[in-house]
């Protein structure tokens, strides 16, 4: 690979990760034509969101934003972040992401909270979103009282 393309690719990440703060914002109303344009629509994509599930593909993960833009009706987010990593063609930020919306049928916001994991690669000389994994921030716990034993066991 050429070390000017990576230089500047390196160089360029808080542009990207500024593009995604200001798509994320989108997303809370209902706009979901930035992040579509930041993501990968490469086959090996992947998203995880809090609402269950998961993509892998652009495709899906197309139809995916699509279902989120119908979720959400005015609103915002905010980022703190825990931590940022940035190679030469990978990097992984991790944040507490705070959403604030209405929800159809709500009249009054709705808040949560997210920790979330976001991996960006090198595409063609460009940061690109690959995968974004989101689910809500909880207190920690020990798992033996809150999980139950398997049936059958």
């Amino acid at each position: 690979m050429d070390r000017t393309v990576t230089m500047a690719a390196t160089s360029s990440f808080p542009a990207a990760l500024a593009r995604l703060r200001e798509a994320l914002a989108d997303v809370a109303n209902g706009e979901v034509g930035p992040i579509k344009a930041l993501y990968s629509h490469a086959d090996d994509a992947t998203s995880m969101y809090g609402w269950g599930g998961y993509e892998k593909g652009w495709e899906a993960i197309s139809r995916r934003w699509d279902w989120a833009a119908r979720q959400f009706r005015g609103g915002t987010v905010s980022h703190d972040n825990v931590t940022t990593i940035v190679g030469t063609e990978l990097a992984l930020v991790t944040d507490i992401e705070v959403f604030e919306v209405l929800l159809p049928g709500v009249e009054t916001p709705t808040r949560w909270t997210n920790r979330v994991t976001h991996v960006f690669r090198v595409e063609d000389g460009a940061w690109r979103l690959l995968h974004r994994h989101a689910n809500r921030l909880e207190q920690k716990y020990e798992p033996a009282p809150r999980l139950a034993p398997a049936s059958g066991a």
